[in-house]
């Protein structure tokens, strides 16, 4: 029998790969794999390839053949990666406002593909060294004004351009005054002095 704990972790990877590991790592063919399990060989590779779900009795069947001992594994790690894939694509959903963030900052990258809660500290780094103003105070509103400082002040010595990323603090803080001043006149106006 053959231990599959480790395989159990892997949601990121889809149940056809490991199938396809499996199959490798006891050496063997797909095609006498398919006909140990009673599987047309096509059908077997569809489901390496991703292209056909597992049933319950394939998921059997398979496990049978490669002598793996829990019932219903790759049809259960089937759901699993699909939960993963759905969890994945609800964060991609939750991402910064693509409007103001430019190509010029972002020209290696598909930015609907972006992880953003992931990729935290690589995007607000990248903004700080190559983005505008706009595109830094998007990242204050997605992660936080303090995610961005500390960033900043993490970061400080290690960034490429050193004076443009000085310029653009510079230019958020002398913005964050300005807003306080604004603020501050608004409360007095309403409260009736100057």
């Amino acid at each position: 029998m053959i231990a599959i704990s480790n395989y159990s972790k892997m949601k990121s990877v889809p149940a056809g790969a490991i199938l396809d590991s499996i199959i490798k790592q006891q050496k063997r063919s797909k095609v006498s794999v398919a006909r140990d399990s009673d599987i047309l060989p096509q059908r077997l590779n569809d489901l390496v390839m991703g292209n056909r779900r597992f049933t319950v009795e394939t998921s059997r069947r398979l496990e049978e053949s490669l002598n793996i001992c829990d019932a219903g594994f790759f049809y259960r790690h089937q759901a699993l990666h699909d939960v993963y894939l759905y969890e994945l694509e609800t964060k991609r959903q939750h991402h910064p406002d693509f409007s103001i963030l430019t190509k010029t900052t972002f020209w290696d990258v598909q930015l609907e593909k972006v992880d953003w809660h992931a990729a935290q500290s690589w995007a607000i780094r990248r903004v700080l060294e190559y983005g505008d103003i706009e595109e830094l105070q998007e990242m204050e509103r997605f992660y936080s004004h303090e995610a961005v400082e500390q960033e900043y002040t993490n970061h400080r010595g290690s960034f490429r351009l050193p004076d443009k990323v000085e310029r653009i603090w510079q230019q958020l803080e002398e913005l964050k005054q300005e807003e306080i001043k604004d603020a501050v006149r608004q409360y007095l106006a309403l409260n009736g002095q100057k």
